[in-house]
């Protein structure tokens, strides 16, 4: 019966991101209508424990939902995604600081879209380290002032909450870093930056540079090194592959249906049936990962712990992997597609979903993750090598 009620949660809000998707991608605009339906079916909460009033969905169940959004809209899924990892962090840490337990439950019981400020221009895609730092507020005790040059803050504009990194004081390295919960009437945005990408247009993901003026309660307790490694990367990395397989699975579906009118009409050949047959076996290969890592999350959250080098290595490699492989099979689906796939219009087209997907592997790029993942390697002790 819960199955069920999700399901049918997420295809209603994969309907309307669907009617709307070419004119958000067109425009690059924010998708609007898909996010109000997401506050209409209760899945902006959908990461919240019952304690604070929300659902407590699995990570299995997060991740059905992610796939289920993205056959209909990938920056919707996207947007959605990533507030899931934002809330979580909410959630997760808040330390039963008043400031903190206060927003996550405005969080949940207001249905808010919580956006992470992690990037700065220095720093590039490192968010371990940050430029940014918290300075006291001369006469005024406990208040601390924050400002911070955003290269990309995806729905920024759209934001209810915004959850930032700086350094814990103005003296600190770049690596001793804090998260900050900071209510969006309480900063000052400023867009910095134009928006208009190759793909996930929706996402709206300019730079800003945000200014305020804050509580010491609204400073999360945990290092952000904590709260990252284990609430935010895991569960982040794990939402993320579940959009692409999405993806892929709506890539590989217009190619079977394309397949099937040519096999009636007795049209297609040999070639066609390869890339097809490729692209199945690798959908069923990444389906597979995916589930194994769903479950492997769900564990380390429910331990509470920081992950081993081990289960770093298997969250880096999930990303890497799913990013890869759903781009290959949108590639396999457009040869089975030719021509009708290639068109941006048409019930076969692929061509949105190739560009979607080829922001995967730079979403915290490949090569990074894979420098990082030599030097996990080297320091697992449960392997003998």
């Amino acid at each position: 019966m819960r199955e069920k009620r999700i399901a049918e949660s997420a295809d209603a809000v994969a309907h309307v991101a669907a009617r709307h998707a070419e004119d958000v991608d067109t425009g690059a605009r924010l998708p609007v209508e898909a996010i109000a339906s997401l506050k209409e079916q209760g899945l902006l909460a959908a990461t919240a424990p019952r304690e604070l009033g929300g659902p407590a969905l699995s990570v299995p169940e997060l991740v059905s939902v992610a796939g289920r959004i993205a056959r209909g809209c990938a920056s919707t899924a996207m947007v959605w995604a990533m507030h899931q990892g934002q809330l979580a962090c909410l959630c997760r840490h808040h330390g039963d600081a008043p400031a903190l337990v206060e927003l996550a439950r405005s969080a949940v019981s207001e249905q808010w879209l919580i956006a992470s400020v992690t990037s700065e221009p220095t720093t590039g895609s490192d968010i371990r380290r940050s430029v940014a730092a918290l300075e006291s507020v001369p006469g005024k005790a406990g208040t601390l002032a924050l400002s911070k040059e955003a290269t990309t803050v995806s729905y920024g504009a759209a934001a209810d909450l915004l959850q930032i990194t700086a350094r814990r004081h103005a003296e600190a390295r770049a690596g001793d870093q804090v998260l900050v919960g900071i209510p969006r009437g309480q900063a000052t945005v400023e867009q910095k930056s134009g928006w208009s990408p190759l793909g996930m247009r929706g996402t709206s993901s300019p730079g800003f540079r945000i200014t305020a003026t804050v509580r010491e309660g609204q400073v999360f307790g945990d290092p952000f090194s904590e709260i990252s490694g284990a609430t935010m990367v895991p569960l982040t990395h794990t939402l993320w592959a579940a959009v692409w397989f999405g993806l892929a699975t709506e890539a590989v579906s217009r190619a079977v249906r394309i397949s099937r009118r040519r096999a009636a009409g007795h049209h297609g050949g040999g070639a066609a049936r390869a890339a097809l047959g490729e692209a199945r076996w690798r959908l069923a290969s990444l389906e597979a990962l995916l589930s194994d890592m769903s479950a492997r999350t769900q564990h380390l959250l429910d331990e509470g712990t920081q992950p081993t080098a081990e289960q770093s290595v298997r969250t880096n490699s999930l990303k890497v992997a799913a990013s890869e492989t759903a781009l290959e099979i949108a590639h396999l689906s457009l040869r089975v597609c030719g021509m009708a796939g290639y068109s941006e219009e048409g019930p076969f087209s692929v061509a949105r979903l190739i560009r979607d997907l080829s922001s995967a592997p730079i979403m915290i790029n490949n090569g990074q993750l894979l420098e990082a993942t030599a030097q996990l390697t080297l320091m697992e002790r449960q392997h003998r090598w």
